[in-house]
């Protein structure tokens, strides 16, 4: 199959052509530009490393202790931590050991050059789902799908700087899930941090599948009218301008330069607190993510995508729930 024949090539190499492009997406002028479906290959547990990073130990070289936030887990490679599994999902499992310490995984994409191009949108989404403990068992854990600016490698201490975009923050096992942007300078500054700029939280259903989407829209005339949004299960929940900013140099850096992804589940840390004799460990505080894939529209006008496929409805068909934005 020749590269033109395939969804779309990154690399000279076409990708997982079990995703098509669909009709939908052509009709609005989005592409396909990378994913991963956590396909389980035989004999390894680890998603691909040309894909993926895992982080490993208590900080990033030479970055803050305790990964910034006074976590206190060690990340590992271990498959007990981390493990792409047979029905095609990815696991990120925090384990308690006998001597205390917990151990649970983090990764984030090799690739740092996720963006937006003048005149067109980015759109990230994920299915995804949190542990099912009660939250009385989950003190200190903390599961993220989110973003860095790829300014952020290379110099870990310039958070917030290089920006941050949150999609998913569950903490301690409440039903709820925050979407943020950090930037600027902490304390204060235009992302009010180091709380950042969010919705303060809405509804999620710990154990249950979800429909994360993220959305760059630079589909405009001057860069003030861009914004952020985030997406839960096909709705709108947050909406982020870039007249609440009112910088156009921090909004270069939040929505013009590029990002990696990261997953993980954190244990201890500043917002969810230490974790206690209660916490439970395994698969009762995992998260497992089925899907990230990323779309690229080109073209000025076009319309929000949300997806809500997963390779899991239907037998493995994918079922198709085409939301527009009303833009």
């Amino acid at each position: 199959m020749s590269c033109a024949q395939a969804i779309r090539c990154q690399g000279g190499s076409p990708l997982d052509s079990t995703v098509p492009l669909l009709p939908s997406l052509v009709e609005h002028h989005y592409q396909l530009t990378w994913h991963d479906e956590f396909n389980h290959r035989p004999g390894y547990h680890l998603p691909p490393s040309e894909r993926w990073i895992a982080d490993i130990g208590h900080s990033y070289p030479g970055g803050a202790p305790a990964w910034g936030n006074n976590e206190t887990q060690k990340y590992t490679t271990s498959p007990a931590n981390i493990q792409v599994t047979s029905s095609g999902t990815l696991t990120l499992t925090p384990r308690l050991s006998l001597n205390g310490s917990w151990t649970p995984a983090r990764i984030e994409t090799q690739r740092s050059d996720f963006a937006a191009t003048p005149g067109g949108k980015l759109y990230i989404e994920s299915r995804l789902r949190t542990g099912c403990a009660h939250p009385y068992k989950q003190q200190g854990i903390w599961a993220a799908f989110w973003a860095l600016g790829t300014e952020f490698r290379g110099n870990h201490t310039n958070w917030p700087a290089a920006s941050e975009w949150d999609f998913v923050e569950v903490v301690n096992g409440l039903p709820k899930v925050y979407n943020t942007v950090h930037c600027g300078i902490a304390p204060g500054g235009p992302c009010n941090e180091t709380n950042g700029l969010g919705n303060g939280g809405v509804g999620w259903s710990i154990c249950e599948w979800h429909t994360v989407g993220f959305e760059v829209d630079r589909a405009v005339d001057v860069w003030y009218k861009e914004r952020l949004k985030w997406y839960l299960d096909g709705e709108q929940v947050f909406e982020l301008p870039a007249s609440r900013i009112n910088s156009s140099a921090t909004w270069d850096a939040i929505a013009h330069k590029g990002h990696f992804l990261l997953f993980n589940v954190a244990v201890g840390g500043y917002w969810p607190g230490q974790p206690n004799a209660t916490t439970a460990d395994g698969e009762d505080v995992q998260m497992e993510v089925d899907y990230v894939r990323i779309w690229n529209a080109y073209e000025p006008g076009v319309h929000h995508i949300a997806t809500n496929q997963s390779k899991k409805v239907d037998s493995g068909v994918p079922k198709h729930e085409w939301v527009g934005d009303g833009s």
